[in-house]
């Protein structure tokens, strides 16, 4: 009777912590993303209690509202006064449990370290049970403890487990390795390292996968111990973690610039004398321009394996791959390759915005470098309204680098798009009208179409400053390279200064600074421009205004200098030059007049520099030293080039993680060719298959505490399927069964008769039977009587045996 009240009540606890468990989930999904809510009604008192129940369901109820508390930052409850009632559940077998007290644990180890160390014990004792996870989790808790201490039981752990049967359990080895490095490098170099050659032969690619990531993070330097797994790495690259495959590239390129000779590129266009010299140091720069490369067998091998990851979902192993053939191939074997389409269209589906820009300055780069990789996908940059603006940026700066007379009307097209839309950003805007000028640079009629197009969109549209202040150094760049050939763009630019009075004072800054620049080659009309700025002098902004009495100043400059020249070619006599000079007469120049006028307004300015200004230029003429006036004011001014404008406007530039990935690695010079014994050094190692050490299939491991099994039974009492949770299949028609394991073989599952067929009688058998027969109840023994000659009445040596009753007991079960 009692038993029966204690087994009603235990199971009301149970439906009250299922209820409770519903209920915290129900309220997750009306929208908390915790337990937080959860456990806001609950006091440390509570907490307490259900951390030192018996029942594990209330041990897991009170751990899941710790780690809500800690995740939170919620003060209310200070988690670590319940360490040891923690730490003592480290000995539960719920798998969960244990997590959760892991992740406990991380956080306050350090705090307490007496009180650690009673878990340690719990955990040595996992690293021997028999499920590999629990011995993985072991082994991950003890070696993610920031405790020195643990760091020598840790590595003796680790020399212990790197020959487990399970591969999960030798991944996390490699892991281990790791923060193993990273707590006392020195310390443990040696014995680590070896650990680290036993892991780089294992045969299961899961284990290489995590080897790549403690070779990559310790022992980077030592690619000498890549010699005999290079080619069996580069045939199950395909079969590795994908963050696996990134970092085994960034190390096979490496490897091959260290220990393999440099290509060598064979000259195809001329049939008589074909020549031939190494791969350039800097991509795209054979000279051939038909040619062949010739590498080495171990170099080919790693190419070809990166065919296998074209379609890989990882855009870190699309970069590294586009990396290698960067570092290793040719432009012809890299045009060959799908990977740039790869690398486009990797950009084009990421929803990542951090990965799409460090792509796209990838792209960019490239395009840089070979314009044509990049020509087939020019629609692919086009700007999405969901692109950022760091995303954008780099688009338009891929769309410029790819233009070209095939396509300028397409690309200009569509800048033009974005030069006049609204919703864009001002620092995009500026980018795209910086792009036009690349426009313009193909030839003359296209500087003439960019131009035109700017100032009708400065006349029609109202701009901010610094938009008008590259739409004017646009103008002003392609001006100044021919600027006989756009004199219509030049007198509409004056025509702008007068009826414009509404445009920004950097852009009017920019085109009288025009007139100035231009001043020596159509002198005419600039005095023109400068008698109608003069009367609104005190209007114009501060930059206007300085810039007005730099062009003065360069007109009085070029005048003396053509009064000078008309002078000496009127004179038949030569004569000294300063006597030409004081012949100009400055109180009957109109030039003269407008200067003088413009240097009385600027001496009063409310700006100091344009009053300095005013003073250094009026020394000068009245020193009469008009040389050195000369040399100031009408010295050359070079073109501005677009990256100047890229620069000055402060946009983005390759990031020095892209620089770095893509630095170009120098090949090993003293490697000069395919010598005999290089085979041997890339000689396979002996593999160290640990499956082999695996339990092999059989009654014991199939009837398992740990798997699940299921019989079907038809008429003909024939076995239909087996499922364990291995993840093992067993199926089969009539007598033929067939058993397929986690590493894919299969296996025949024989029938009790065929299993016992040649097994012998013995006598000591019947004195298992009678044990048996003791220990179990009368009415048991028919029972099992009765089944046994149901299913096996014909079967006289089965009846007999002692495992016939083990067999038949499993199958009443």
């Amino acid at each position: 009777m009692v038993d029966s009240i204690n087994r009603i009540a235990s199971a009301l606890d149970t439906a009250k912590v299922i209820t409770r468990e519903a209920a915290a989930v129900a309220t997750s999904k009306l929208g908390e993303s915790s337990y937080t809510y959860y456990s806001q009604n609950i006091n440390p008192q509570q907490l307490a209690t259900l951390l030192n129940s018996r029942n594990s369901r209330e041990v897991r109820d009170a751990m899941k509202r710790i780690i809500s508390i800690m995740a939170s930052d919620d003060d209310s409850i200070d988690v670590q006064l319940y360490f040891a009632d923690v730490v003592k559940n480290i000995t539960t077998n719920d798998i969960k449990v244990k997590r959760l007290i892991h992740l406990y644990l991380l956080r306050f180890a350090e705090n307490d370290p007496n009180l650690t160390l009673l878990s340690i014990n719990s955990l040595q004792k996992s690293l021997s049970d028999s499920n590999p996870e629990l011995r993985c989790f072991a082994l991950s808790a003890l070696s993610d403890m920031k405790m020195t201490s643990l760091a020598p039981i840790i590595l003796h752990t680790v020399k212990k487990l790197v020959t487990d049967p399970s591969a999960m359990v030798r991944g996390e080895v490699a892991l281990a390795i790791i923060k193993l490095y990273r707590a006392g490098k020195n310390e443990y170099h040696e014995e680590l390292l070896d650990i680290l050659k036993e892991l780089m032969a294992d045969t299961d690619p899961k284990v290489i996968s995590c080897t790549v990531l403690a070779f990559k993070e310790c022992y980077a330097d030592h690619l000498e111990l890549l010699h005999g797994h290079f080619r069996r790495y580069c045939k199950v690259i395909r079969q590795l973690d994908s963050w696996s495959q990134s970092y085994l590239i960034e190390l096979l390129i490496k490897y091959c610039k260290q220990f393999l000779p440099k290509p060598t590129v064979v000259d195809r266009s001329s049939e008589d004398s074909p020549r031939s010299c190494p791969l350039p140091d800097n991509y795209n720069e054979i000279e051939y321009p038909l040619y062949d490369v010739v590498n080495h067998p171990d170099l080919d091998l790693f190419l070809q394996s990166l065919n296998r990851l074209i379609y890989s979902s990882n855009p870190a192993v699309i970069l590294a791959s586009c990396n290698a053939l960067y570092q290793l191939a040719s432009p012809l074997q890299m045009k060959n390759t799908k990977f740039i389409e790869a690398l486009v269209k990797t950009v084009s589906t990421t929803t990542n915005q951090g990965n799409k820009e460090i792509l796209l300055q990838a792209v960019h780069f490239l395009s840089t470098l070979d314009q044509t990789l990049s020509l087939p996908y020019i629609k692919k940059f086009y700007i999405l309204p969901k692109d950022s603006i760091v995303a954008s940026v780099w688009k338009i700066q891929i769309l410029s680098t790819l233009i070209n007379e095939s396509n300028v009307k397409e690309i200009f097209k569509e800048l033009k798009y974005y030069v006049a839309s609204a919703h864009l950003p001002e620092k995009v805007v500026i980018l795209a009208v910086k792009s036009l000028s690349q426009c313009g640079q193909l030839s003359t009629s296209w500087e003439s179409h960019v131009m035109k197009w700017l100032i009708d969109h400065m006349e029609s549209h109202n701009l901010s400053a610094s938009v008008l202040d590259a739409y004017v150094n646009v103008i002003r760049m392609l001006v100044q390279k021919n600027p006989t050939k756009h004199l219509r763009i030049i007198f509409k630019l004056a025509d702008l200064l007068t009826a414009q009075r509404s445009l920004a004072d950097n852009a009017r800054a920019g085109i009288v600074w025009l007139f100035g620049e231009i001043a020596s080659i159509e002198f005419k009309i600039c005095p023109d421009v400068l008698r109608k700025l003069i009367p609104m002098f005190s209007d114009e902004g501060p930059e206007t205004r300085c810039q007005i009495l730099v062009l003065s100043a360069k007109l009085l400059s070029y005048d003396i200098d053509n009064f000078k020249q008309e002078q000496i070619a009127a004179s038949d006599e030569s004569s000294d030059e300063k006597n030409y000079q004081n012949h100009y007469d400055f109180s009957s120049s109109r030039i003269s007049k407008m200067y003088e006028a413009v240097l009385y307004l600027a001496k009063y300015d409310d700006e100091f520099d344009i009053r300095d200004r005013a003073r250094m230029i009026s020394s000068l003429f009245d020193s009469g030293k008009y040389e050195i006036v000369s040399l100031l004011l009408q010295a050359p001014k070079p073109s501005a080039r677009n990256n100047d404008f890229i620069i000055s406007a402060r946009l983005e530039v390759h990031a020095q993680e892209v620089k770095d990935f893509f630095k170009m690695l120098p090949w090993n010079t003293e490697i000069t060719g395919i010598a005999e014994t290089d085979n041997d050094v890339r000689k396979g190692v002996e593999l160290k298959d640990y499956n082999k050490y695996k339990k092999s299939f059989s009654s014991q491991s199939f009837i398992s505490n740990n798997s699940a099994r299921s019989f079907t039974s038809n008429s003909n009492s024939n076995l239909r399927g087996v499922n364990d949770s291995n993840g093992s299949s067993v199926s089969g028609k009539g007598n033929i069964n067939t058993v397929t394991s986690h590493n894919g073989k299969k296996y025949r599952l024989q029938s009790l008769d065929e299993f016992f067929s040649d097994i012998p009688e013995r006598k000591s058998k019947s004195k298992k039977i009678i044990r048996v027969e003791e220990e179990s109840s009368d009415d048991n023994e028919d029972e099992s009587e009765e089944s046994s000659d149901e299913d096996e009445s014909d079967d006289d040596e089965y009846s007999d045996s002692s495992s016939l009753g083990t067999s038949s007991s499993h199958l009443e079960l």
